[in-house]
């Protein structure tokens, strides 16, 4: 996450004449709707796990879990950060607005991974939901310490 501050360093020393003009309303259009994109995607496929298999002790099961749960949240990072990374490339691009244009991007890109990709409770349950779908107990939120009670009582959604 901290790389985008950085990102926005690069660009505002890189580009000339960088200003704090607005893009134009398409530039900002684009990047709301692939926001939105996104969004849909990390909540259609970025929690997806193959399940723990019955049967697993629970030693083996947390592991397998943990690096499910790795997996699943470098998905969810990766397509977070698309769109600062195409902001970017705009911000290079265009002629007019091109720090904003990037701080916009970056801004949605945050937003996005704070969302989906930090590991709050949220997200861990959610993943061990679908980990723990199959019968099996990766036992994923005891693992990382957010556990209240049996995973079957959270809502994750």
């Amino acid at each position: 996450m901290s790389m985008l501050l950085i990102l926005g360093i690069v660009v505002a020393l890189s580009v000339p004449e960088a200003d704090l003009t607005l893009p134009s309303a398409y530039v900002i259009g684009g990047q709301v709707a692939a926001g939105v994109v996104v969004f849909v995607l990390c909540s259609a496929i970025g929690f997806r796990a193959v399940p723990i298999t019955p049967g697993t002790n629970s030693e083996q099961a947390t592991r397998e879990g943990l690096q499910r749960q790795q997996t699943s949240m470098f998905l969810r990072l990766v397509l977070s950060e698309i769109i600062a990374i195409v902001s970017l490339a705009l911000a290079f691009v265009l002629t007019e607005g091109q720090l904003m244009t990037y701080l916009i991007g970056a801004a949605i890109s945050l937003g996005l991974m704070a969302f989906f990709a930090y590991p709050s409770a949220r997200n861990i349950r959610r993943v061990e939901e679908r980990l723990d779908s199959a019968g099996g107990q990766s036992r994923l939120a005891e693992a990382f310490g957010v556990s209240d009670g049996p995973s079957s009582t959270h809502n994750a959604f």
